[in-house]
């Protein structure tokens, strides 16, 4: 659906499917609340169907609240639907940032680089996961491996620990883990923290 003509549901008489606009873009622009909003409006429907077949008398007391109800739940949503609109532009726009997306990316290839390296290490060695593009480039550096350089780009590592790391690790043969990386370089508590998520330690 083109950007926000999505609020065109609310104004399909009675408000029937108000709550098809706002599901639509509480999904699009992955806002809960909206999503809610689309929730609240789709069960107003139900319920004032359900109490407007109660009665087959159309003078009765269910008819006329359930036809209060619709009336007013309409205009609510039309209302509700052109304040929302200029947010969701917004919002839509801010999602389809290019920097947003290769940051998304960039999350994802950490996440699966750590999965890889924890359950194929052999693998991901020769992939050389860890040594391409390093930390700058949104993936993860394999401190066993990766060079000086790549090390030194880490949260928290300056170049003359990167150095540190690299004679170290030739002295010992690598490290086995971020917490053996940390005592063994004797890093700060936060500076190991700040590496989780960004460090793989994969057999030499």
């Amino acid at each position: 659906m083109p950007r926000g003509r999505w609020v065109i549901a609310s104004l399909v008489p009675f408000g029937w499917v108000t709550w098809a606009g706002f599901l639509y873009a509480g999904f699009r622009a992955r806002k809960p609340a909206w999503i809610a909003a689309g929730a609240a409006y789709l069960l107003v429907t139900v319920v004032t169907l359900f109490v407007t077949s109660l009665d087959g008398n159309e003078d009765g007391l269910e008819d006329n609240l359930g036809y209060i109800t619709m009336f007013s739940a309409w205009g609510v949503g039309i209302v509700h639907s052109f304040l929302t609109r200029k947010p969701y532009l917004r919002r839509i726009d801010m999602l389809d940032d290019p920097a947003l997306e290769r940051a998304r990316l960039a999350r994802e290839r950490q996440a699966y680089a750590r999965e890889l390296a924890r359950s194929d290490p052999d693998l991901a060695r020769a992939a050389a996961i860890g040594r391409a593009g390093g930390f700058d480039e949104g993936g993860v550096v394999d401190v066993n491996h990766a060079p000086v350089e790549d090390i030194a780009d880490l949260p928290g590592i300056d170049a003359a620990t990167a150095r540190r790391i690299v004679a170290v690790r030739a002295g010992i043969g690598g490290f086995s883990s971020l917490e053996d990386l940390g005592m063994t370089m004797d890093l700060p508590g936060d500076t190991v923290e700040r590496l989780r998520g960004h460090v793989v330690c994969l057999p030499r």
